[in-house]
């Protein structure tokens, strides 16, 4: 009746809870850590891209992107 379970099905439904229901993110204060963590970071990142050629760029950023998303829906192997 509501589709393909999926970890993605799942994090939206603990999402709308969290929202529907007025509770705060059980998160908040390890993503602030990881976000003070990354923005420090941040500058050499981009300064490392730009000195990639154009084709080694678009590689790396896509492989940031899908590591970024993997860690973000909490794959232990991949926090470790």
């Amino acid at each position: 009746a509501y589709g393909t379970l999926t970890v993605r099905s799942l994090l939206d439904t603990r999402e709308h809870c969290l929202n529907e229901f007025n509770f705060p993110d059980p998160y908040s204060k390890v993503k602030q850590k990881e976000n003070g963590i990354a923005l420090k970071c941040f500058q050499s990142v981009i300064e490392s891209l730009d000195s990639l050629a154009w084709e080694e760029r678009q590689f790396a950023l896509v492989k940031g992107l899908l590591a970024g998303n993997v860690f973000d829906w909490g794959a232990k192997a991949v926090s470790e």
